[in-house]
């Protein structure tokens, strides 16, 4: 192995090991957690943004929202009804369908959710803290490159499972 593949593969467990630690801070965090202790997972609190933005929002709108198969989406809001964060009621204008909103609890874990954001953009910027607009750059694009190979990747290989 040269110096330029150890150095690759070196950079490839380094940023491993980033979102490993990124993954322990969210999972650790006490702002993706309801009063009771129990943990608000990733799915779950981006639903639970996702009817903070768009109160009132029907399943299936919902679904489509998110991306996600209906089946998926009803998955995750009784987990999210049983947590206490989200009300379900009956549209009044089409019996068939439920409007959903967020509880008290709710609305305070969307609030934690965006916290947590400000929390983990703050990590962020220390640590870009005095470091050139080049180098800044420079890691901006590798993310963007990175996030669009893995994208990729994913979608061959959900392909391929077909």
């Amino acid at each position: 192995m040269d110096m330029n593949e150890l150095r690759q593969t070196q950079l490839s467990y380094y940023f491993l090991d980033a979102v490993t630690a990124y993954m322990d801070f969210e999972k650790t965090t006490h702002f993706l957690r309801t009063k009771d202790g129990k943990q608000i997972y990733y799915a779950e609190i981006h639903t639970v943004s996702a009817i903070k933005e768009n109160e009132g929002i029907h399943i299936t709108a919902l679904a489509e929202k998110l991306g996600v198969t209906l089946g998926a989406v009803s998955q995750i809001l009784i987990k999210l009804e049983k947590k206490g964060l989200i009300k379900k009621e009956r549209d009044p204008r089409n019996q068939s369908r439920f409007l959903l909103t967020l509880t008290c609890e709710g609305e305070i874990a969307h609030l934690n959710h965006l916290r947590f954001h400000e929390a983990f953009d703050d990590l962020v910027y220390s640590v870009l803290e005095g470091k050139s607009e080049e180098q800044v750059r420079f890691l901006k694009q590798c993310l963007i490159d990175l996030a669009a190979k893995l994208q990729t990747a994913t979608e061959e290989e959900k392909k391929k499972q077909k």
